[in-house]
């Protein structure tokens, strides 16, 4: 009997003691303390820190070591012993944190009679200022999110709403941990380096009704163990301008004089910080000084701030984001405004069924080739609807069908869609969208098809 109790002990004092879950949270840029506690009347023969779980013997990927109380070794000077270890307080300190430091470190202190383990989960998150978005109207925004891949890849989501408990709310998207499976829709991307840890999402051509609050989650085992981030997103309104080839459009924009005319300028794409970008027009306040062409007038009354843009014979390259600044003494006072312009260019294209077709599209390739797609439907915002057709610029890369061809010189902008043996069915609109570096630059157009019945292949019986 004394002999299996004495067995018994031995056991008992060899296995490792229960190993204790904690979990730290920090933003970057702070100094942490995770910690490490024992008996002090315990006196440890060794101690050593690691990053991942515990292993059987000794730390993975060590960062500190001690042996009879002094440090014999350390991975870098940012790891300090923060506790007394003659009061049982091994604790580590890290200073400066980054996205980097999170996850499992195992503190192990060893004596004669036990084998002490202990895993604290690190989450370091962004600031604050980092979950706050902001942009306008029809944009490409991204919500950031990271998270440290040194340990093992992670499946994820994101979801409308504050992350609760467990879940995404109202999901949007999610990963596996290497790649999407699953979009609501394709404005949703990662464009990030997934396998890398950043699941920052894209939204592409934002709405007024994408504000709000995202939750980006990322699943670590464990009760309570998951990365969650809130992300706040701010959509400003841009004005809208719609119209037709060779119209006159106005732009509005204006200011109150109380204090006197201003100087102001109008540019093509969004508002800088200080100036306007790619000027097409500006005044002294009283009346134009420069205009980049005659199409551009002022014609409502400058002396009392109506400043609205009037562009006289609009073509298709007239489309996309415009901006107004108004200056204003003081650092970053300037009144600005963005004004999106949209070009309505439909052409009529008809042909008989079983002919073949040839949608017209080109655009100027004086700056080089680039990217384009056709698609079925009208142009959406980004992209096309329903493709058909993508080339890199220089050839077809994709075609849904043999049917769909472009015969033209894609060298010299020549874009125009075939479509072999029409019928009935190939009626409707298609868009011709062709990618121009920028927001808003793409070049877009809409093409309607009409196909008829070949009369002379219609044999009407007549009842006689």
């Amino acid at each position: 009997m004394g002999l299996c109790m004495l067995w018994l002990s031995i056991v008992l004092l060899g296995f490792p003691a229960i190993i204790s879950a904690h979990r730290v949270t920090a933003t970057v840029g702070e100094n942490i303390v995770i910690p490490c506690t024992f008996p002090s009347s315990k006196n440890p023969s060794n101690l050593c820190w690691g990053r991942g779980s515990c292993s059987a013997l000794n730390c993975n990927s060590p960062i500190i070591k001690v042996e009879a109380s002094k440090i014999t070794w350390r991975k870098s000077e940012r790891y300090q012993m923060e506790g007394n270890l003659g009061e049982g307080d091994a604790s580590l300190q890290v200073p400066d944190v980054t996205l980097d430091d999170s996850g499992t470190y195992c503190c192990r202190v060893k004596t004669l009679e036990y084998d002490l383990q202990r895993e604290i989960r690190v989450e370091i998150q962004n600031t604050l200022q980092d979950n706050l978005v902001r942009g306008p109207v029809d944009s490409i925004l991204s919500l950031p999110c990271k998270y440290s891949t040194t340990e093992e890849k992670s499946p994820m989501c994101w979801g409308r709403g504050s992350c609760g408990i467990t879940g995404c709310p109202n999901k949007i998207l999610s990963t596996d941990g290497d790649k999407v499976t699953w979009s609501e829709s394709n404005r949703y991307e990662l464009r990030g380096n997934v396998l890398g840890g950043d699941v920052s999402l894209t939204i592409n051509g934002v709405f007024k009704e994408d504000e709000g609050t995202y939750c980006c989650r990322v699943e670590i085992p464990g009760p309570f163990n998951d990365l969650k981030k809130d992300v706040e997103l701010e959509v400003q309104d841009v004005n809208l301008v719609r119209g037709s080839l060779h119209d006159s459009l106005t732009l509005p924009c204006s200011y109150a004089t109380d204090s006197g005319t201003r100087q102001m300028c109008w540019g093509r794409g969004h508002c800088g910080i200080l100036l306007c970008r790619n000027e097409v027009l500006k005044t002294d306040g009283d009346a134009i000084t420069w205009r980049e062409s005659e199409r551009y007038q002022l014609k409502e009354n400058i002396l009392k701030g109506d400043v609205s843009l009037t562009i006289n014979n609009i073509n298709e390259d007239d489309g996309g984001v415009y901006c107004c600044r108004v200056r204003v003494p003081g650092v970053f006072n300037d009144i600005k405004k963005e004004v999106r312009l949209e070009i309505h260019n439909t052409d009529h294209v008809k042909g008989l069924v079983g002919d073949t077709v040839k949608l017209p599209c080109k655009y100027n390739v004086s700056e080089g080739t680039t990217k384009m797609c056709w698609g079925k439907g009208s142009c959406p915002k980004y992209r096309c609807t329903d493709p058909l057709v993508w080339t890199d610029g220089e050839e077809v890369t994709w075609t849904e069908s043999g049917r769909y061809r472009l015969k033209g010189n894609l060298a010299h902008g020549d874009v125009s869609l075939s479509i072999l043996g029409v019928s009935k069915e190939d009626e409707g609109t298609y868009c011709c969208r062709v990618e121009i570096p920028g927001l808003f630059n793409d070049k877009a157009k809409e093409i309607s098809l009409e196909v008829q019945d070949d009369m002379f292949q219609t044999v009407t019986k007549v009842k006689v």
